[in-house]
C-alpha cells in the first residue's frame, strides 16, 4: 500500500478502507489539484465512486465470480472526462494508480457483490507544466475515501 499512498495519508483512511461502503452515500467524489510552482508540476483530478450500472459489464463480472461461494468485491473503472477539460492522453498517468487501488481495495473490503465503479469525471491541465496528474490522482482517491 505504501506505493500507491503514503504512509500518513493511509493512515488516515485504513479505517474507511475496512468497513463496508454505505451505498446509500453514493456518489462519492474526490478531487485534488497539485500546482508546484517551483517544480513546473500541475495536475488536476476528479474521481467519482459509484455503483456500475453497466448490465454486460455486471453480469460479465458476475460469470467470471459465480463459482466463489464467498462475496467478492469488484470494481470497474471508466474514463468519463470531456476532450476539452482533460485530454485523453493523461489516462496514461491517472489510469494506473486507480487500477493499483482498486487491486488493494479488492483484497480488504467488503461490499456485498455489489459492483462499484471508480470514474474520472474532471480534470485540468496546462500545457507548460510537468504532469502531476498522479500525484493528484492519489489524493483524490484520498479525499475520496474519507467520506466512505
Amino acid at each position: 500500500m505504501s506505493e500507491i499512498i503514503l504512509g500518513s495519508s493511509y493512515h488516515q483512511i485504513l479505517d474507511n478502507l475496512l468497513k463496508e461502503i454505505d451505498l446509500s452515500k453514493l456518489p462519492l467524489y474526490g478531487e485534488n489539484e497539485i500546482y508546484r510552482m517551483g517544480a513546473g508540476r500541475y495536475g488536476k483530478v476528479k474521481i467519482k465512486l459509484d455503483i456500475e450500472r453497466d448490465n454486460e459489464k455486471i453480469e460479465y463480472i458476475q460469470g467470471l465470480h459465480s463459482k466463489c461461494n464467498t462475496p467478492v468485491n469488484s470494481y470497474t473503472y471508466e474514463w468519463e472526462v470531456k476532450e476539452e477539460k482533460l485530454p485523453k492522453y493523461f489516462e496514461e498517468y491517472i489510469k494506473p494508480v486507480i487500477l493499483r487501488f482498486i487491486e488493494v481495495l479488492s483484497t480488504i473490503s467488503n461490499n456485498n457483490n455489489v459492483v462499484l465503479k471508480f470514474s474520472v469525471v474532471d480534470g485540468d491541465w496546462k500545457t507548460s507544466e510537468n504532469t502531476a496528474h498522479h500525484l493528484a490522482t492519489k489524493n483524490a482517491l484520498i479525499e475520496l475515501f474519507k467520506q466512505v
